[in-house]
């Protein structure tokens, strides 16, 4: 049982950070696309592009992993509940 709770706690964690990352991405998409608005006439459009959909990819990827991380942490609780319901049961036998 402990080692399952550990895995949670870490889960926990890195679902925390992972949240963290993904917001940091759409605050830099918020920057960028402001920065292309108002600087439109004077920089490589294309180039500008390029960023843009390089920092959405990141965003996506970690969005992703956290997907997979949730997959992974509502294993884990099952896998709680089930070893409290053993420990519940032996003791009351």
């Amino acid at each position: 049982m402990q080692e399952v709770q550990t895995k949670y706690e870490e889960a926990l964690k890195e679902e925390t950070i992972l949240t963290q990352r993904i917001s940091l991405c759409k605050e830099f998409i918020d920057i960028i696309l402001e920065y292309i608005c108002h600087n439109a006439d004077s920089i490589h459009i294309l180039t500008a592009e390029n960023i843009l959909t390089a920092v959405h990819t990141i965003g996506q990827d970690l969005d992703t992993e956290l997907l997979h991380l949730k997959l992974e942490k509502g294993i884990l609780e099952n896998k709680m509940r089930n070893l409290d319901k053993a420990q519940k049961t032996s003791i009351a036998i």
